[in-house]
């Protein structure tokens, strides 16, 4: 686990030991329960280390979890019709976000919203934070989607900063949900709906060059 990342689970680690020391001072076996929700808080947040060598013209997973949808859609921030990919993550995931490609961040943008399950389609307008990177490929939206439980998302970036293939770029707290939007006339899909992907190891899409484009 990285510093960072224990930095964001300590309040979590809090009120898990102090419930655990509550509950075992009264002599009650529950205690051991608390201990247990600490370990899983811990277990939340971890944050391994990848290496990741990038292809040229390919877009990587920005999060753990199963592909949820591979769609079509707009976007304030792409000039024409997006394609979009979604992931969901558990739990269980790994939950640090991740650049998928080079590029700077020329946008970011928090949005407020509701707390829906971040497994229904409705999630898409709960709160939420947006970045817009411009790489050697073009631009690539990412969108960060919390759930009904933390309802809190951490960047680890700034507007203007450069950013590399599978860097960390920030952190959803608890179940949530990412979608990356890509030029859909540029980009082609590598993945569809049940798949499972790894964050800065999963190639998502790759551009289609000029000479095979119709």
């Amino acid at each position: 686990m990285s510093w960072r990342a224990l930095r964001e689970a300590r309040r979590y680690l809090l009120w898990a030991l102090l419930a655990d020391l509550v509950v075992v001072v009264s002599g009650r076996r529950a205690g051991w329960m608390a201990a247990s929700t600490a370990l899983a808080s811990l277990l939340f947040f971890r944050d391994p280390e990848r290496s990741l060598e990038p292809e040229a013209d390919t877009v990587y997973a920005t999060a753990d979890g199963i592909i949820v949808g591979v769609d079509k859609t707009s976007d304030p921030w792409m000039p024409d019709t997006a394609l979009r990919v979604s992931t969901f993550l558990s739990l269980h995931n790994v939950h640090v976000i991740r650049s998928p490609l080079a590029g700077r961040v020329s946008a970011d943008e928090e949005i407020k919203g509701g707390f829906a399950p971040a497994f229904l389609g409705r999630s898409g307008k709960n709160l939420r934070k947006r970045l817009a990177i411009d790489g050697n490929s073009g631009r690539v939206v990412v969108v960060q989607i919390a759930g009904m439980l933390a309802r809190k998302i951490t960047s680890w970036t700034d507007l203007g900063a450069g950013v590399a293939a599978g860097q960390r770029v920030g952190l959803i707290h608890l179940g949530s949900r990412t979608e990356v939007l890509l030029a859909a006339d540029r980009f082609q899909a590598l993945v569809g709906p049940g798949q499972r992907v790894k964050a800065g190891v999963t190639p998502i899409a790759r551009s289609v060059r000029d000479e095979a484009r119709p």
